[in-house]
């Protein structure tokens, strides 16, 4: 993607899940997914390149319910003025409060994805650990729809082979060019 010039701040996009040039285009499909539309509660990750995402939630009215970095705590944050104020991570806790709405979409940044949803982040495991903490204490209740936003170049055949059994897999992938849903 480097090589490319398919990345945006911050370079190089090695050790991180990368901003990419088209996010804004691939974030806009989430408005002609059904369960997005009918969804109260959405999860995102802190990840630069779901900031687009967070704005449509808001934009939406829904309540958006995001993880601080480093799952230092979760905050959620409600009221489409905010949807350009409350959209970055150093923006999370003057907005955000304590979070109550169930989640029922769950957005992930990855490294790469495959065609059967299995998900590579950065090797930390934040995402699995999210969703975890988030059972734990109520604010998922039944399974969310898992959803990654990637650039095309991220999305990868098969690599089942690295999954392991704690990995949640995704149920859409959203890329510039096309939606992918898993079956």
């Amino acid at each position: 993607m480097e090589e490319n010039d398919l990345v945006t701040f911050p370079r190089p996009c090695f050790g991180r899940i990368p901003n990419f040039k088209g996010s804004e285009l691939a974030s806009q499909r989430l408005l002609s997914i059904p369960e997005f539309i009918k969804a109260r509660g959405v999860f995102s990750a802190p990840d630069g390149v779901l900031k687009f995402a967070r704005r449509i939630v808001l934009s939406e009215g829904k309540a958006l319910i995001v993880a601080l970095p480093h799952i230092t705590g979760f905050l959620e944050i409600k009221g489409k003025e905010l949807k350009d104020k409350a959209i970055t991570i150093s923006n999370f806790r003057r907005y955000g409060q304590p979070p109550k709405t169930e989640i029922e979409i769950f957005l992930q940044g990855s490294v790469a994805v495959d065609r059967k949803g299995n998900r590579l982040g950065k090797g930390r495991g934040y995402g699995d650990k999210e969703y975890q903490l988030l059972k734990a204490i109520g604010l998922i209740r039944k399974r969310p729809i898992v959803m990654t936003i990637v650039h095309d170049c991220q999305v990868f055949e098969d690599f089942s082979d690295l999954s392991e059994p704690h990995d949640i897999k995704v149920d859409y992938i959203l890329t510039p060019t096309q939606t992918i849903k898993i079956t």
